[in-house]
């Protein structure tokens, strides 16, 4: 459940930085493959998912795309560095210094 409630809050946030062509990488398949099926979604997380669905409707062009999990390398570094801080930070065109070595 937790991967379709960031690949809401991605499609969300897409919205509010005007970025209306994106594409959504995550590593977990179930997730990715429910918010490529049309329909009504049936899993557990499935009212995310059609949220979700609902939500990039503002947006031009909004994919969604899976990614294994070694390809994943740098969203999991930022992952891990928003769970270890305690503000909120937004990075647009420069990443943390922590995490440029594994770009």
């Amino acid at each position: 459940m937790a991967e379709a409630l960031v690949a809401r809050r991605a499609v969300v946030f897409a919205g509010e930085m005007s970025l209306f062509s994106v594409i959504v990488e995550g590593d977990c398949l179930a997730v990715i493959q429910a918010l490529r099926r049309s329909g009504l979604c049936p899993l557990l997380f499935g009212h995310i998912v059609d949220e979700t669905k609902r939500l990039r409707a503002v947006l031009r062009s909004c994919e969604f795309q899976h990614v294994r999990r070694e390809g994943n390398r740098l969203a999991h570094s930022l992952a891990k560095k928003a769970v270890l801080s305690a503000d909120f930070e937004v990075w647009v065109e420069e990443l943390p210094d922590d995490v440029d070595g594994v770009f």
